[in-house]
């Protein structure tokens, strides 16, 4: 039976959207073939495991949460993936054989927990960091589909810095680009 940790949570503000996502996929897996480990990842970026964390009702009270479930890390012990307890006395919380990331946003799904999992060496489900990276990053995604010829929509990109020094600026080249967008759909 493969022992597959299940990711979810994060700090990003798509946090509830993974709970919920990680929840439903945990409770269709097929249990004669994975024992399935749920990892909770807090705002805080604190990691929980327990079964606990596989019914929802959990997430409304998260002092019970911490009461019964363990606050773990990941590390890798001589090529075995242990979820370890934290604290003075370390305990050998669970051993994995592979991790499906079940997140969404920021040092989620955008190549940094996968860069983590990569330097622990643990196998896991997805696209590795780069394509991570690009997925997550949109204007440089469409840099790279440009690079190598793709058709692209026009676009326009901005810093927030930016349009917070000039917001009228950036609204007129938006109103140019729709306007083109428009009379393109018409030819």
């Amino acid at each position: 039976m493969i022992k597959l940790g299940v990711i979810f949570g994060g700090e990003s503000v798509e946090h509830e959207v993974s709970i919920i996502s990680a929840v439903q996929a945990m409770n269709k897996m097929d249990n004669e073939k994975y024992e399935v480990i749920p990892i909770y990842v807090m705002k805080n970026g604190e990691w929980y495991t327990g079964e606990i964390l596989k019914d929802i009702e959990t997430y409304q009270d998260l002092s019970l949460l911490k009461r019964y479930s363990k606050n773990v890390i990941l590390t890798n012990k001589k090529g075995r993936f242990i979820l370890q307890s934290k604290g003075f006395f370390k305990r050998e919380v669970n051993e994995l054989d592979m991790i499906f990331p079940i997140v969404h946003g920021t040092n989620m799904e955008d190549g940094v927990l996968q860069g983590y999992l990569k330097t622990v060496g643990i196998p896991f489900v997805g696209s590795n960091v780069l394509a991570s990276a690009i997925g997550q990053d949109k204007v440089v995604q469409k840099q790279v589909f440009e690079c190598n010829g793709l058709p692209m929509t026009e676009y326009i990109w901005f810093y927030d810095s930016e349009y917070l020094i000039d917001s009228d600026e950036i609204v007129r080249k938006l109103k140019r680009l729709v306007i083109q967008l428009l009379l393109n759909l018409h030819l």
